[in-house]
């Protein structure tokens, strides 16, 4: 019981045309796809430099302004009379007392001595 000929050849066709029009649709999605991606990509990436070129253009470059301030800094170590120590001093204060049987008498005394605050030291050392 197969159907006749003629029906065969007319769903065939209607087939062929089916396939067709989803092939089209599928190519029209996927340049759309494309072309959308392409334009975001493109409109970042023009944004991005926007940001930079109007930055450097109004005088803000983060790399002269890095550079800047260590020149400063390195200019105002050596006279600014910051206190240097040497690293068995910083050693010593850092665990609680040079000697390891120091008690807390011994490093309150270390602390309250010498005077500074207990909060980041302000020393300078350079790597050669």
């Amino acid at each position: 019981m197969t159907p006749p000929a003629s029906s065969r050849t007319s769903s065939g066709a209607d087939a062929k045309a089916l396939a067709q029009r989803r092939r089209a649709e599928l190519r029209r999605r996927t340049t759309r796809i494309r072309r959308s991606v392409a334009a975001l990509a493109l409109s970042l990436f023009a944004a991005a430099f926007g940001v930079v070129y109007v930055q450097l253009a109004s005088g803000h470059d983060p790399a002269l302004t890095a550079a800047a301030l260590r020149r400063e800094r390195a200019a105002a170590a050596p006279g600014s009379g910051a206190a240097t120590t040497s690293p068995s001093e910083s050693q010593s204060t850092e665990f609680g007392g040079a000697e390891s049987g120091a008690g807390e008498a011994g490093s309150s005394e270390a602390e309250s001595g010498s005077g500074e605050a207990s909060g980041p030291s302000s020393v300078t050392t350079s790597q050669s």
